[in-house]
């Protein structure tokens, strides 16, 4: 069914968008011009599609979160909520472990120092006990921690979210490519947001 809120939304975002000219971080930058814009062909994108279906072909936003989260070089990946089956291939195929939220991401920190982590969620089907849980993590976010939040526009209520972790004091870096938020916390580095075309 067309959601014209969505669509408009859309538009509104490639219109305010920028791409890889006119960045000014460095670290945004090389995300943009070697990850985001990446469109090369790549094997794993083959091995993906005989995993999901024979017959489903990976959309774009399919192959950029593989590349995000491939690029990021996690240890895991913590799934906060529900998670398709599609998004589940494709993390497991990005990172060497993906774990379902409970106290598994707090381990993480614990176990394994200076080990980067993915922290997953899916804004269109996240329910209020787990937004506590993901703020709770937002508001402890450390340096080598990925929150990857997809369908960050799906809906208001997704969109106030992201609008809301945006604000944290702990997030220094956001960006958004409309189907998919990164938020980074990034020490010595001036608060930002980033509209990217994608």
């Amino acid at each position: 069914m067309f959601n014209l809120k969505f669509a408009l939304s859309c538009f509104l975002h490639q219109l305010k968008a920028i791409n890889r000219h006119g960045l000014h971080s460095p670290f945004v930058y090389r995300l943009v011009d070697e990850v985001i814009y990446d469109f090369s062909d790549k094997k794993v994108y083959t091995n993906l599609e005989k995993a999901l279906h024979p017959h489903k072909k990976l959309s774009a936003a399919d192959k950029l979160l593989y590349r995000l989260i491939a690029d990021w070089q996690p240890h895991s990946v913590i799934v906060i909520g529900e998670c398709i089956p599609a998004d589940r291939i494709i993390l497991e195929h990005a990172a060497a472990h993906v774990m379902q939220d409970d106290d598994s991401h707090q381990r993480s920190r614990n176990d394994l120092p200076g080990a980067h982590t993915v922290i997953f969620v899916d804004a269109a089907v996240i329910n209020s006990s787990q937004k506590e849980e993901l703020q709770d993590l937002l508001n402890k976010l450390q340096e080598g921690e990925l929150l990857l939040i997809k369908n960050n526009h799906q809906n208001s209520t997704a969109e106030a979210m992201w609008k809301q972790m945006k604000i944290n004091p702990r997030v220094t870096v956001s960006v958004n490519l409309f189907y998919l938020g990164l938020i980074y916390h990034r020490p010595g580095q001036v608060k930002e947001g980033f509209l990217i075309k994608f």
